[in-house]
C-alpha cells in the first residue's frame, strides 16, 4: 500500500491568468475561474497518468479543496477568515475500488478522510480519531446525518469562529459564543435570513 498527496496551490489569491487556457475577463472571480480551468486540467492529467499504470484498479482517487473563496459574499473576498457557506463547503469528490458512482448530499467532512484512508489500506484506525470511514456509503449504503464541526481558531486577526452543520441546517459561534446565528443553507444558501 502507498499513499500519495499532491497540492495544487492553483486556484489561489493571487489569482494570475494562465495563457493557453479560456480568459473569463479581468475581475478577480475571472482569473479564478481561469485558474479553476488550469487546475482541472493538470488534476485531469495526474487521473490519466494513474489509469495509465497497473495499480491503477485499486488505487482511490480524492480530490478536495482546504477552503473555498469569497468573491464579495458578505462583503467578503478571498479567505480564511469566516466560516460562511462558499468558504467552507467545498468539493469531496472520491473514486476508489468497489465505490459505486453517486453524489451523496449529506455533509460531511475532511476529519473522515484520514478514517477512510485507513479502511482502504486495510489499517486500523488510531483510537483518537473523530471521524468515521465513508467506505461503507462510497459502496451504495445509505449515508446517515452526523453533525459537521468547522473550527477556526482566534488569531491577531479575528475572534475564534465554529460552527455546526446538521442536515440542512448550520448554527454559527462568534467569539466567546457572544453571537450565535442559524440557517437553512438549503433554503437560504447565501446565508442572509
Amino acid at each position: 500500500p502507498f499513499f500519495a498527496w499532491f497540492h495544487f496551490m492553483d486556484p489561489h489569491d493571487k489569482y494570475v491568468v494562465h495563457e493557453g487556457y479560456t480568459e473569463f475577463g479581468p475581475r478577480a472571480r475571472d482569473k479564478y475561474d481561469n485558474e479553476m480551468l488550469y487546475t482541472d486540467d493538470h488534476v485531469g492529467q495526474l487521473i490519466d497518468f494513474v489509469d495509465a499504470q497497473p495499480w491503477a484498479a485499486y488505487t482511490a482517487v480524492v480530490i478536495s479543496a482546504d477552503h473555498g473563496e469569497a468573491f464579495g459574499e458578505h462583503k467578503m473576498t478571498r479567505h480564511g477568515f469566516e466560516l460562511w457557506e462558499p468558504l467552507v463547503h467545498v468539493p469531496l469528490m472520491i473514486r476508489a475500488p468497489g465505490a459505486k458512482p453517486r453524489r451523496i448530499d449529506t455533509p460531511r467532512s475532511h476529519v473522515d478522510l484520514a478514517p477512510t484512508f485507513h479502511d482502504y489500506l486495510g489499517v486500523a484506525p488510531a483510537e483518537d480519531f473523530q471521524g468515521v470511514s465513508l467506505r461503507a456509503e462510497l459502496e451504495g449504503a445509505e449515508p446517515v446525518e452526523r453533525p459537521v464541526i468547522v473550527d477556526l481558531p482566534r488569531t491577531s486577526d479575528n475572534f475564534r469562529r465554529r460552527a455546526m452543520v446538521l442536515g440542512r441546517y448550520k448554527i454559527i459561534a462568534f467569539g466567546a459564543d457572544f453571537r450565535l446565528e442559524v440557517y437553512d443553507v438549503v433554503d437560504d444558501p447565501g446565508e442572509r435570513l
